[in-house]
Parts: structure tokens; sequence; C-alpha cells
């Protein structure tokens, strides 16, 4: 069936067969002062790669990759391509390599791995897991519809996991077939979490271990010896909306989506767009090559910015692990000045930055990171540089934040 005349035209803001008008993506508004994004953590520009990946595949990776005509086959093939890609940088076999949107992939990993657990025979696993994990993990392991035992280990005032709490842990609950999920490092806080202690700790006692690498994977290196591991696609770089999944351990994993009854699948079936997929697998596999030298340059501009706010600004607490720790975040606290007034600040001035954590702060809740570790939970700026961030975007921010914190604090009868 044809589309109407004028249809796609009125994407480009063209014009339709009778009447002149704009779209409405044509009559977006471009802003003209110059500006310094610096809140990869929520999103950043897609890496060059991906783009052409995305725009070179456009017209063959359309179709339905699991039906047999010629077009199916094509996209199967770009999607295979895609897999073996991600498996490479990884240094994973291509066959444990899934593609899926990410909403909903905490629950595909960890969901997944209890699912694991219920098969082998064990009624209602429990689930250990640091207090800093982010929220999709912690809603994930409490489930909807279950009531299980989750314990949440505690940690150090830098944010990392207390291994002995959690070896603890994991000891007194290994005969109920317990599941443990610790991240590769913290989001908000940059810091790195001890995973090689804790695989060794899960390997001994034969328990499985679901690692969120969203942060992590593509910037610096990831242990190994986890069961199952995922990650946003944002993290390096590729397109909105995708992640993958890794189940390196196939007896660890079972479908959490199956019906009721149903034979639970232990291998996941992508569920993610081709194209978008293929630009995932593009933009990790450039990263990865490019990483060595593009972290150099975010630790230095990280470490600027640790060493010269506190400087700049009295009452002020930069937060997180000073050196083991993620190349591009940091995150400090200012006292008597709101996070989120700060950061719509220091917006109007130009420079985009986060506060707290996005999916605190989107239902106007307090961070459980910066609660867990003891900090200003309404009082923070997580500043997370885009692999693409400058020395100027550092000047930027620095030449701006004093004055955007004094205006906050003013305004709130502080001088």
């Amino acid at each position: 069936m044809a589309l109407p005349v004028g249809s796609l035209a009125l994407l480009d803001g063209e014009t339709s067969a009778a009447k002149p008008r704009k779209s409405a993506l044509g009559r977006v508004v471009s802003i003209g002062m110059s500006r310094s994004y610096l809140d990869a953590v929520s999103g950043q520009p897609m890496h060059p790669q991906a783009r052409a990946v995305l725009d070179g595949f456009a017209d063959r990776a359309w179709a339905d990759p699991d039906l047999l005509h010629h077009e199916g086959r094509v996209a199967a093939q770009i999607r295979q391509a895609a897999r073996e890609t991600v498996a490479a940088a990884l240094e994973v076999p291509p066959q444990t390599v899934s593609f899926h949107p990410n909403i909903g992939l905490a629950e595909l990993a960890v969901g997944g791995a209890i699912c694991a657990r219920r098969a082998a025979g064990y009624e209602n696993p429990p689930v250990v897991l640091s207090q800093v994990e982010r929220s999709a993990v912690r809603h994930a392991a409490t489930g909807v519809y279950d009531s299980r035992e989750v314990t949440q280990v505690s940690v150090q005032a830098t944010g990392a996991l207390r291994v002995e709490e959690f070896r603890n842990a994991i000891t007194e609950r290994e005969n109920l077939g317990v599941v443990a999920a610790v991240q590769a490092a913290n989001t908000e806080l940059a810091t790195a979490q001890p995973l090689a202690e804790v695989i060794e700790i899960c390997r001994g006692k034969k328990v499985p271990l679901v690692t969120d690498a969203t942060g992590t994977l593509g910037l610096q290196p990831v242990a190994d010896g986890w069961s199952i591991l995922f990650a946003d696609a944002l993290t390096w770089a590729g397109p909105v909306g995708v992640g993958i999944l890794v189940v390196a351990d196939p007896a660890a994993w079972r479908n959490p989506f199956s019906a009721p009854g149903a034979d639970a699948s232990t291998k996941p079936a992508d569920t993610a767009d081709v194209l978008q997929s293929a630009g995932a697998a593009a933009a990790l596999d450039a990263v990865a090559r490019e990483m060595p030298d593009v972290a150099i340059n975010l630790r230095g501009l990280v470490a600027r910015i640790r060493r010269e706010v506190p400087r700049a600004i009295p009452d002020v607490d930069v937060l997180g692990d000073p050196e083991d720790r993620l190349p591009h975040i940091v995150t400090f606290s200012c006292l008597y000045a709101d996070g989120e007034r700060l950061a719509s600040e220091l917006d109007r001035r130009g420079i985009a930055v986060g506060s707290g954590s996005a999916c605190a702060s989107s239902v106007g809740l307090p961070s459980h990171v910066l609660a867990a570790v003891g900090a200003l939970t309404h009082g923070n700026v997580r500043v997370s540089l885009p692999l693409t961030a400058t020395d100027a975007d550092v000047d930027h921010l620095l030449a701006e934040l004093p004055a955007a914190v004094a205006a906050v604090r003013s305004d709130a009868g502080i001088q």
C-alpha cells in the first residue's frame, strides 16, 4: 500500500502537495550558545562508526532475521556478524552473545539466573547484591510478583563492596540456591568494585554471578569469571535503546519470560532490532580499539576536575575512590546547594551535567547510592565525560561552576 503523498517529505520539513507547512521535526529550534555536554551516563552522541553502520545497512537489515527468504537471511547474516564483533571485543564465544532492548535487560539477566536456580530444584532462591546496584538490578532481584530474600551487602565510604561481608552472606545461603549480583563499577561514584575477589568467592561456592557492566564495558577491562554479564550500549556510544546479554555459563540462565508450564529456553533469543544491534557492535569494536588513548585523556580531565573543584568552591566533597575508578565520571556534593537546581543553573550557562542517579531523580527520590556511602542525597553533581570530551569542556565547567554554586546558595539564603 502506497503512503499518502507528502508523508515522507514532511519529515524533512518539506511541503505537502496542497499546503506548505513544516513538520514537528522541522520546527525544532537549535540552541545557539556554546555548550559543553558532560552527562554521558544518560546518553552521548553515537560513535561515527555506529552511524556509518546504521546508514550503510539501513536498506539490508530491516527484514525478520528468523525467516528463510533472501531478505531474512541477509538480516540474519548482519545479526550474526554483529554477534561475532561483540564476541571478539569481549573475547567470548559468539553463541554466548545476544542483543536486547535496554528496557528489561536487568530483569532478563537477573531473572534468568533466578529461573535457572529454580530449574535446579531451589524453590525461591535468595539474591545477594551490593547496596549500590542500579535500581533496575534491585527491582529485578526483588521481582514484581515474588517474595524472596534479598540481601544488600554494605559498601565502604568510596562505594566499594565489603568483600568479607559479601563472602559471609554467600556462605550462609549457598545451600539455598543463592544468586549473586555485583556490578563492575558504580556509575554514580565511578568506584570500581572488587569484582575479581567476588568472582573468586562465587566460583568457590559454585554460585552464579550476574555482573552489570553498564558504564564499564568498552571503557576499561571487566574481570573474567562471571556467569552472566549485561550492559547498555550507551556505555560505548552505541545507539539508544539497545544492550547486550552474555551468558558465559549456560547452566546459569533460563528464560524468565517463558509461558507458565513451558520449558524455559537455556539460550537467550535476540529481541533487539537487527540494525540497532549492528550499530552497537560497531561502536563497541571501535571504542575498544580507541580506548587506550581515550582513557588517558578522560582520566586526565577527571583528575583535573577532582583537583580543581574543591580549590574553587568552599564546602565541597568529592566522592568515590580517587584511584580505582572509571575514567570518565566524577561526582561531588556542594553543601547548601540543591543538586537539581545547580544542574539547572549550569544548563542555563551552557553545561549539561547530571544530579544524583537518573533513575532516582526521575521519580523525585533520593539516590540510594549516595545514601549508602553517607553522602548528601540532594546536593550532588555528577559529571560524566563523553568519549569526545576536551580540555575546553572542562575549562567551561570550571569557569562557570563557582558562579553557579554561588547563585544557587544565594537563592537559598546562604552567602
